[in-house]
């Protein structure tokens, strides 16, 4: 696999953990982590550069319909989800980094 589009999906996984999103925006991450996953699992760039594309404009959504729902912090489940899936793109990686 294109070792520097892996990194680049954990990176914005990790970024869009690190803020507050509408319930809809968490559920298309949450559906970008299970492409994400299985795309890596596949060893299928193509559909890993897709995932990037959804994560990307899901970090451009932080003011969406402002005022219309609150924002808010992932649930738990979504966020260990993710954490699960940036240490399966970086093993080598600490945790904290």
């Amino acid at each position: 696999m294109d070792q520097e589009l892996v990194r680049d999906v954990a990176e914005k996984v990790r970024w869009i953990l690190g803020g507050k999103r509408t319930p809809v925006t968490w559920q298309r991450f949450s559906d970008a982590l299970t492409a994400a996953r299985a795309a890596h699992e596949a060893q299928d760039d193509a559909a890993l550069e897709q995932v990037l594309y959804e994560l990307e404009l899901l970090s451009r959504r932080v003011g969406e319909k402002l005022g219309q729902e609150s924002a808010r912090e992932p649930e738990p489940k979504v966020r260990d989800r993710a954490n699960e899936l940036v240490h399966t793109l970086l093993p080598d990686e600490p945790e904290d980094a």
